[in-house]
């Protein structure tokens, strides 16, 4: 069985993340009180008397399943952004496995350089071709990375690019 200061420590947590990343979102503690308590029916000053442990301060039970219900959908969404995030990197890595290997048309390739395999061999003569006005735009180029930085590798980049739109 469990006592009713027990059930406010267990949930205390909870409450204080959903704060902290409200507060990130909207840049206001006072602001983010302020959401979370209309949410859960409840003042700003009810919030903070919660977790700051005030001793005049009561948590019942549909305040403890409200703030619980709250966490769980700030879980589920930090989950969702997660696999999006994942889902993306598994497309880039198959993107890039495949221009490595080759399984690209040349057109398609990034630089639109040309693959080995259509290079002449030694000793034929090539026709002489217009030379190229410019590489195509829709084709991205790779960025050469700097010792040690990370965020010039393709993959870093993509991914630092869907956390700051």
């Amino acid at each position: 069985m469990m006592t009713a200061d027990q059930a406010l420590e267990r949930i205390r947590p909870d409450l204080a993340s959903v704060i902290a990343v409200k507060e990130q979102t909207l840049g206001s503690r006072m602001r983010a009180y302020e959401v979370i308590g209309s949410k859960l029916g409840r003042s700003p000053t009810w919030i903070r008397k919660v977790l700051g442990r005030a001793p005049d301060v009561t948590v019942g039970l549909h305040d403890a399943l409200n703030i619980r219900a709250a966490y769980e959908r700030l879980c589920k969404h930090i989950a969702d952004g997660t696999d999006a995030i994942e889902a993306e990197n598994q497309k880039l890595r198959r993107e890039l496995d495949a221009a490595l290997r080759g399984d690209r048309p040349t057109s398609a390739r990034l630089g639109g350089t040309p693959s080995p395999s259509s290079a002449p061999a030694l000793g034929q003569r090539v026709a002489a071709a217009p030379a190229p006005v410019a590489a195509p735009a829709a084709a991205p180029r790779l960025r050469k990375a700097a010792t040690g930085d990370l965020s010039g590798l393709p993959l870093f980049g993509a991914l630092s690019a869907t956390r700051n739109p």
